[in-house]
């Protein structure tokens, strides 16, 4: 499930994310720094096949919730 982040903050969102993937991947490090969360989110989008089919690229967005938001639209995984 990916979460709407629309009420939450950037570690708040993060965290949330990381519980659900690590279920299925174990993958997923804790953003430690509010500042690497496009690091954090190309580490979530990086493998086209699991998540990332048709998600925006983070490097592309200097605002993580404006980026989140369209993750959250354009993913296939909204519970």
């Amino acid at each position: 499930m990916i979460l709407n982040p629309y009420y939450m903050d950037v570690l708040e969102w993060t965290d949330s994310m990381n519980q659900f993937y690590e279920i299925g991947t174990g993958t997923m490090q804790k953003l430690r720094d509010p500042e690497d969360w496009q690091d954090w989110a190309m580490n979530l989008v990086g493998d086209p096949d699991e998540v990332g089919r048709d998600a925006p690229v983070p490097y592309d967005f200097d605002d993580w919730r404006e980026w989140a938001s369209l993750f959250f639209l354009t993913q296939d995984l909204v519970g």
